[in-house]
């Protein structure tokens, strides 16, 4: 019987390295063709239930040293920070030095409604604590002080009533920040490094990358770096988003991160899933909840001049996808998606892309506003030697063949036909979606 069940073993054990590797190559033709697109330049790691499936760097570290990205090149991760941020509040929950249910008022007396605005509500974008104009100003200077900031925003009106709505604040993350400040006597860096990095010998991620030296770091570009001759974006110093964004790390130490709350070994699995669990929008304390099948997925995006990232988790299923990019204009989502359809057995299409080269006079031709809906138009428009279409978001038309071009939303691959009139010109664009065909007209008097 012992000898029965070994075998069966094996045969089990075998059968999941060979899925793992089937699917481990799915993922890496995939992650290959955003690459060759120019829509993926960094790092990305890929873990299911304790197995590395995919770790690998693509494209330019820096373009103009012919540097290359890998598994160990370093970069900022802007609001992925907030993760860190949220299980940091919650430790001192759970070490009984704070709670959820606090006010600001508590840490700041006379702050206007300040009794009513809740550590929950702040981590989970439930406070109305705004973003606005002055506060940007504010969180840009590397030398805004605490008392500076908590003024800025006394003097500044709350977005709504704190709990009625959701609007995303990096202010309430700094303002979180400060407060962890206040109960731990340590500067937030320090607090992150004695509680988390230390913990789980994060050795590669800290905060200030502009005073970074290490030939692992990155080079941040607003979009894909076609030549050496592209400048880099401007470095943010960590001391403006503070709290809300500071940190830079690697795709090995967010994956020791994912291992560690796992495991349990910063707080509880309970504390963690009310963390998990959405308050509104989608948004729960720290993390945005989504889900795959019937599994739950939480994750958090980052935006940086120059960087990108994303840090999406199954915890039920243990599986992490970690991505890590040095361009900006990069959508990472799909990519995401395409993954998860990957791991969970689900249909995914690879990247559209050209299938014939058109020339730039030859794009103008479609270039126009092409009427959606009363009110509502397509702009088309040629940049950058791509024929873009712009509605609530901007997408890239890639050509098929003439007069014909593919949209890719990460989901589907919309086919967009221009249709010319007797003269010749263009006067119409058409499409298709869930069996309806949509006719847009061509305003006149635009581009030809």
């Amino acid at each position: 019987m012992k000898k029965i069940l070994l075998v069966v073993m094996i045969l089990l054990s075998w059968a999941f390295v060979a899925e793992a590797q089937d699917v481990g190559k799915q993922i890496s033709n995939l992650v290959d063709a955003y690459a060759q697109l120019g829509k993926f330049n960094g790092s990305i790691l890929v873990a299911a239930k304790g197995k590395v499936l995919l770790n690998k760097g693509y494209g330019f570290k820096d373009v103009k040293e012919k540097t290359v990205n890998d598994a160990n090149t370093v970069y900022q991760i802007a609001s992925v920070t907030k993760t860190f941020t949220s299980t940091l509040v919650l430790k001192l929950v759970e070490m009984e030095k704070i709670a959820l249910t606090d006010n600001v008022a508590k840490f700041y007396p006379g702050f206007p409604q300040g009794d009513s605005i809740t550590i929950a509500q702040l981590l989970s974008h439930t406070s109305g604590i705004s973003d606005d104009s002055s506060a940007d100003r504010v969180k840009n200077q590397p030398d805004s002080t605490e008392e500076l900031f908590i003024a800025t925003l006394k003097a500044r009106k709350l977005d709504f009533s704190p709990g009625t709505d959701w609007k995303y604040s990096n202010s309430g993350y700094i303002l979180l920040g400060y407060i962890i400040e206040r109960v731990l006597g340590m500067t937030y860096y320090e607090a992150i490094r004695t509680y988390i990095f230390q913990p789980l010998q994060m050795n590669a991620s800290a905060f200030d990358f502009v005073g970074l030296a290490s030939p692992d770091k990155a080079t941040g570009y607003w979009a894909f770096p076609e030549s050496d001759t592209v400048r880099p974006a401007t470095l943010i110093d960590y001391r403006a988003p503070r709290a809300a964004g500071a940190i830079y790390s690697t795709t090995g130490d967010l994956y020791t991160w994912h291992r560690g709350l796992q495991t349990g070994k910063l707080i509880s699995l309970s504390l963690l899933d009310k963390a998990y669990t959405p308050v509104r929008n989608q948004y729960g304390l720290g993390w945005i909840i989504d889900s795959v099948g019937t599994s739950r997925v939480v994750s958090h995006s980052g935006d940086i001049w120059g960087f990108k990232s994303e840090l999406t988790r199954v915890p039920a299923d243990d599986i992490c996808i970690i991505q890590l990019n040095n361009i900006e204009d990069v959508d990472l989502r799909s990519i995401t998606r395409k993954i998860l359809a990957i791991l969970y057995h689900q249909p995914y299409q690879l990247p559209a892309r050209n299938e014939i080269q058109l020339s730039q006079p030859a794009l103008r031709e479609y270039e126009g506003d092409y009427l959606l809906r009363p009110g509502e138009w397509i702009k088309v428009r040629v940049e950058n030697a791509r024929l873009m279409a712009t509605t609530n978001r901007k997408q890239e038309l890639y050509a098929q063949r003439n007069g014909v071009f593919k949209i890719d939303d990460g989901y589907d691959q919309i086919v967009v036909t221009f249709h010319k009139g007797a003269s010749g010109k263009v006067t119409e664009l058409s499409f298709t979606i869930g069996g309806n065909k949509i006719i847009c007209k061509k305003r006149v008097g635009t581009p030809e």
